[in-house]
């Protein structure tokens, strides 16, 4: 019988046997990850540092050609290096006196955002492996709740990517190339997933599937991102990898829906075009949360439910939460009008904290959820979903406005260790659950017996040595093979 480990975030019983006598470890969530570049660009599919899209003084639609990603990484004294933040450039559109440069702003806070949620899900699984989970009665159902990572994932993508296409929208300006933004994003997802699915099956064999992948078919779709849309293969090798295909989903959605946007907004005036894209975000936050009670409430089958919520549409109403920030940031920078809700103010970051804190202990002790993550009541789904959403919505907030060199929180963020393990928080993503099985082989422990601390330490070690070469020897040399056309221009460094 499957246990709480043996399941997705949502609730979804696993599909898989055990190795040795013993379940895996937690399977409960997946990180969203391949949002982390090298330390001052904001991966908004843009490198911002050395590049300034040419300004248009009326409106075109988004181009399949000609957005090229331009510049090498900077220097760098070894591959977790922080190096200084580089101010914003245009992503085109309207200058004029009636319409101020776009968005000039910086997100230096944000590889502290990736470090804090990609750490979540390493402390997750490692106190469901160890059985802290269930056996501290105080911390076990916050410890249980670390899932909430994904959903900060999930925001980021969300607000950093739809930033050009939204942009483009409200000035009139051009859009990110399609081609372009795809070649950027598979350089950032597949090189490292593909090496570090490799090596779990083949080298550490902490796959319970076997040592070998068993036939083409599956070999296709575990290293095309495609498992979850079959039932024989929803877990793959790396078995957090199903947020990594709704966010490969996300990926090809965005240009489709930047593309009826640009439709929608193109002859209407810049507020007008505002109220558009924030209604269009309100229907797609429903749209999904409808999908989520309708798969709930209308499907039988526990696991044909569990892979129903894997897929994009039960997840589009957290991208559609850091889309709609975009869309107020690009508003807000563009009119050069005060941050909303007093954001520019010195206490707000703590607020925002302590409403994300609130969400989260709501997520925890709220809704009568035991410390798995299976067996949920549709209320209780939804219910802990959206929480997930409001705590990571409002842990965002003061990274997106206000004075991001002021204030306690934002320095913690900025701060160079929190910053590099941001820089490599993909590769913590891709290999913890890696160092949690063989740490557990190695010690010969059954599940749920384990001692916290010594699993942890062991665990966080290894995976941030091997996430540190992941991104020196593979992630790194990947991003240098996007295009480089057009004009280069530095535009300032912070």
């Amino acid at each position: 019988m499957a246990d709480f480990r043996d399941a997705d975030v949502l609730g979804t019983p696993a599909l898989r046997g055990s190795r040795h006598g013993r379940p895996r470890p937690a399977q409960a969530t997946r990180v969203a990850a391949g949002e982390h570049l090298r330390p001052g660009v904001v991966d908004d599919g843009v490198d911002l540092r050395e590049r300034a899209l040419p300004h248009r003084r009326r409106a075109r639609a988004p181009r399949l050609r000609g957005d090229g990603d331009h510049g090498a990484p900077g220097p760098r004294s070894g591959p977790l290096a922080v190096t200084g933040h580089m101010t914003e450039v245009a992503v085109g559109g309207l200058e004029s006196a009636a319409e101020p440069k776009p968005d000039a702003g910086r997100f230096p806070c944000f590889d502290g955002f990736r470090a804090a949620a990609a750490l979540s899900v390493l402390l997750l699984h490692v106190a469901g492996s160890s059985g802290a989970t269930q056996r501290n009665r105080d911390l076990g159902p916050y410890l249980a709740r670390l899932d909430v990572g994904v959903a900060v994932f999930f925001l980021i993508s969300g607000f950093l990517l739809y930033r050009p296409f939204v942009d483009a929208h409200i000035a009139g300006g051009r859009a990110p190339a399609t081609l372009a933004f795809f070649r950027r994003r598979f350089l950032r997802i597949y090189p490292a997933y593909w090496v570090a699915t490799t090596a779990v099956v083949y080298v550490f064999h902490t796959w319970p599937g076997g040592t070998r992948i068993k036939d083409v078919k599956s070999f296709v779709l575990y290293y095309s991102l495609a498992h979850s849309y079959n039932l024989g293969t929803i877990f793959a090798p790396l078995l957090q990898a199903w947020t990594l295909a709704t966010e490969v989903a996300f990926y090809l959605f965005l240009p489709a829906w930047g593309w009826l946007l640009w439709r929608a907004t193109t002859r209407a005036a810049p507020e007008r075009r505002v109220r558009i894209e924030l209604g269009a975000l309100a229907i797609l936050f429903a749209m999904s949360v409808v999908y989520r009670l309708v798969v709930k409430t209308s499907v039988s089958d526990e696991t044909r439910v569990g892979q129903l919520l894997m897929w994009l549409p039960a997840w589009l109403d957290l991208f559609a939460m850091g889309m709609g920030l975009a869309v107020a940031r690009v508003w807000i920078s563009r009119r050069r009008l005060a941050a909303p809700l007093g954001l520019d103010r010195a206490y707000a970051p703590a607020a925002c904290w302590v409403l994300a804190a609130i969400a989260f202990w709501a997520s925890s002790t709220r809704l009568g959820i035991h410390r798995g993550a299976s067996g949920f009541t549709t209320a209780q789904d939804v219910g802990v979903h959206l929480l997930y959403g409001l705590t990571a919505f409002f842990f965002l907030l003061p990274g997106i406005f206000g004075p991001q060199d002021q204030g306690a929180i934002r320095r913690l963020l900025r701060n160079r260790v929190v910053q590099a393990l941001g820089l490599v928080s993909y590769g913590i993503y891709l290999w913890h659950e890696n160092w949690i099985g063989k740490f557990l082989d190695w010690r010969g422990i059954a599940p749920f017996s384990g001692d916290f601390w010594p699993m942890l330490g062991t665990v966080l070690g290894l995976t941030i040595a091997a996430a540190a070469v992941s991104y020196a020897v593979v992630e790194r040399p990947a991003l240098r093979l996007k295009g480089r056309r057009g004009p280069r221009r530095v535009v300032g460094a912070g």
